[in-house]
């Protein structure tokens, strides 16, 4: 069988990570992936070892040539979109869409649905208030994929494969990372290293929204701020496209890399004490967990205007004048993802605090880096989970029996 995966974002690269991890799980014997993806996208995928195309084009004629010559050469018997509605929103310069690759090759089309949109009911609240109601893009597909983080480790039904992710390294080229799987209690006396990483997108204010530019600029504030109230040494790792752009506290080292290739990147992240991020979704969150290395989310569970947010926040954001919750930031998609994250397995593999509580924070880091039974429950948790997803059905065969209904 022939998959045709489609990448077109330029701005976040998770969607082609999760589409590789899926291709390299798939016995070769059986199945040929082929990537088409943005330029932006292209060096990551090679890393990964995913022959890709670029979409180059000049206008949005041009990249639908692209990909016909592609689909014309490689044949593909199924052709899947890294995710339905980053396809869509590319619509103006590549010309893909979901309609598009249903009416033009006449072949059948599946997405990768990470969030469980129809359960959502394709309804997400964003962050500042309000919502938005997005087209039912997966319904129409032929199959669904759901990755699994963040679903749960089930069979799905008919017409819906679970893939089991990975997430660990070149496996395909035999440089499964040494240091893979848990490593608490190693024993070692250097420096704490806390790892950060963010994607372009993160700094993106589609909506134009006064709250959502308060809260991309808060964010890494509020985090340094938590980070330096620990009262300790700290090395500070950051993979994004923005450094820090205020002073930092002293006995913080703070070393930004714009980007990194995938094989050093995921070595920095399974090396790491810590990984902390603001985005429940995070494939790093993802990699994290699965590499065996304790993690926090912080959150917003709840609405804090001007009068009521913390004294050290204001000081530390002091263009912060309200915070909204969030559990992606900054899109917000608090109540969005509850259908996925509950009673889900997987949120107990890493640990969460609300941004704007000091206390619960500065006990969650706390806890994670030296308390004993807090970091052995936590890995015994993840070990728990990756064994639920040893236990899934090969997801060659759930896609082969789904794409052949």
């Amino acid at each position: 069988m022939k998959l045709l995966v489609l990448a077109p974002s330029r701005l976040s690269r998770g969607d082609a990570i999760i589409a590789a991890d899926l291709a390299r799980s798939l016995p070769r014997s059986r199945f040929q992936v082929a990537f088409a993806a943005a330029v932006e996208v292209v060096p990551q995928l090679h890393d990964l070892g995913m022959p890709t195309l670029p979409l180059t084009g000049a206008t949005p004629a041009d990249n639908l040539a692209i990909l016909d010559d592609i689909v014309r050469g490689f044949k593909p018997d199924c052709l899947v979109a890294a995710d339905a509605f980053e396809l869509e929103h590319t619509r103006s310069w590549s010309g893909l869409g979901m309609d598009v690759l249903r009416e033009r090759y006449d072949r059948p089309v599946a997405s990768l649905d990470r969030l469980g949109w129809q359960a959502a009911g394709y309804t997400a609240d964003l962050y500042g208030g309000g919502k938005v109601r997005f087209p039912p893009l997966l319904d129409d597909c032929d199959v669904l994929i759901r990755p699994c983080p963040p679903h749960r480790a089930a069979p799905g039904p008919s017409g819906v494969a679970v893939a089991a992710l990975g997430l660990s390294g070149l496996r395909d080229g035999g440089q499964a990372h040494a240091s893979a799987g848990p490593h608490y209690g190693s024993g070692r006396e250097e420096e704490t290293t806390v790892f950060l990483c963010n994607s372009a997108w993160e700094y993106r204010n589609r909506t134009r929204s006064l709250a959502v530019a308060e809260l991309i600029d808060a964010l890494p504030r509020l985090i340094h701020s938590h980070l330096a109230a620990l009262g300790r040494p700290l090395r500070v790792v950051h993979v994004g496209p923005r450094q820090w752009r205020f002073p930092v506290a002293d006995q913080i080292e703070y070393r930004h890399f714009s980007k990194l290739p995938y094989p050093m990147f995921h070595e920095k992240l399974a090396t790491a004490d810590l990984f902390v991020t603001t985005n429940v979704l995070s494939v790093t969150l993802a990699q994290a967990v699965l590499a065996g290395v304790p993690a926090l989310v912080l959150e917003n569970h709840q609405t804090f205007g001007s009068s009521e947010l913390p004294d050290w926040a204001g000081a530390t954001a002091p263009l912060l004048r309200v915070a909204y919750p969030f559990r992606v930031a900054p899109l917000g998609w608090h109540d969005f993802l509850e259908p996925l994250l509950a009673g889900n397995p997987y949120t107990g593999c890493f640990a969460t605090a609300g941004i704007l509580d000091r206390q619960a924070v500065l006990g969650a880091l706390t806890g994670l880096l030296d308390d004993d039974p807090v970091r052995s429950g936590l890995a015994q948790r993840q070990q728990d989970f990756q064994a639920e997803l040893a236990s899934l059905p090969p997801v060659g065969e759930v896609l082969s029996t789904a794409v052949a209904r």
